[in-house]
């Protein structure tokens, strides 16, 4: 069962626009830093990208939080909190992508030399452990920043909007990479499945970050000046009136808006996919292959047409959403186990 908050549309849309949404923009930048470097076709060395459009911005933002507490909502503590969220959804991210380079030899690592090498200035040969081990932190970096900008974005986490945050996160990702990065190669489509898969390990880190820490750190006796804490309650007092939850969503709702979500994700990667592959001459992408068995292609139909039945499944699974959905009074809960 799902929190459904109470804020308005109107309270949610504001805050986005206002100050929560500026935290987030200013940790969406490790992000942005390699953005520049790609579109710039490697122009921008990505040290000078990372210096100016990332370690700026995020001590602007961390000032900012000790500065304007009351206004922002956004304090140390909460930025602190949602940085060791951050590890595990990043953690999920990568280590879902492992299965695929055990099984199709889809190596996840590839460009982590490329960053290095631009962010330590190294020359000659780029394959060595310390221009791997440098393009790895800026990797982490990327993740911890995205995780980051999410828990700054949304007021309650659930699945429903971490599967949205994460699909948003593949479609960036299926649009800037192939067409600004591998602009020599075709990715086939394990790759573009695999970006999917990480994200989705993505979006479930995100959901499940809050849920451990609130039963390692809250769940255990912990305790304030007055006394144990009680339901409803935090380690700052408890909630405001419009911060608790007065209804709940039913999980068979959740499971079919994410699952209508996917969908309609893998409908974008369809079309995507195909645009790219007809836009790009054909070449042989590198990295692929080394003794595994050869990447898994869609031949034969276009994937144009793939994207019908991923449209069909996004419309079946919106619809049980639509139909299932039914706003539950919490006082009713114990009536309805």
């Amino acid at each position: 069962m799902k929190i459904m908050s109470t804020y308005s549309v109107k309270d949610q849309v504001t805050q986005w626009m206002g100050f929560r949404g500026l935290y987030a923009l200013f940790f969406f930048t490790p992000q942005l830093a390699l953005t520049i470097h790609w579109i710039t076709y490697t122009a921008v060395p990505l040290s000078a990208a990372t210096f100016y459009a990332t370690l700026i911005p995020i001590l602007v933002a961390f000032m900012l939080a000790a500065l304007l507490p009351g206004k922002s909502g956004i304090t140390p503590k909460t930025l602190g909190i949602y940085g060791v969220w951050a590890l595990l959804a990043y953690s999920l991210y990568d280590w879902a992508r492992v299965p695929m380079n055990l099984i199709f030899g889809v190596p996840f690592w590839d460009h982590w030399f490329d960053w290095g090498a631009s962010l330590t200035g190294s020359t000659g040969t780029i394959f060595t452990y310390q221009n791997l081990t440098a393009g790895m932190m800026q990797h982490i970096l990327q993740g911890w920043g995205f995780s980051l900008s999410y828990y700054l974005l949304v007021k309650r986490v659930t699945f429903f909007n971490a599967a949205v945050f994460a699909s948003f996160m593949t479609v960036f990702y299926w649009v800037v990479f192939p067409v600004w990065v591998l602009t020599d190669a075709l990715p086939p489509w394990i790759w573009w499945f695999q970006a999917w898969m990480a994200h989705v390990g993505f979006a479930a880190g995100l959901w499940l970050a809050p849920q451990i820490f609130a039963k390692l750190y809250y769940s255990r006796g912990r305790s304030t000046e007055t006394g144990p804490l009680k339901e409803g309650e935090t380690s700052n007092g408890p909630l405001k009136e419009e911060e608790k939850s007065n209804y709940q969503r039913r999980w068979k709702t959740t499971i079919f808006s994410v699952l209508a979500v996917q969908a309609f994700t893998l409908m974008i990667g369809f079309i995507l996919f195909g645009a790219v592959v007809g836009s790009q001459p054909p070449s042989t992408y590198p990295v692929f292959g080394y003794g595994k068995p050869p990447p898994v292609v869609i031949d034969g139909v276009s994937s144009y047409y793939w994207a019908i039945p991923a449209v069909v499944i996004g419309v079946v699974f919106t619809y049980l959403a639509l139909r299932s959905r039914r706003v539950v009074p919490v006082s009713g809960l114990k009536e309805q186990r």
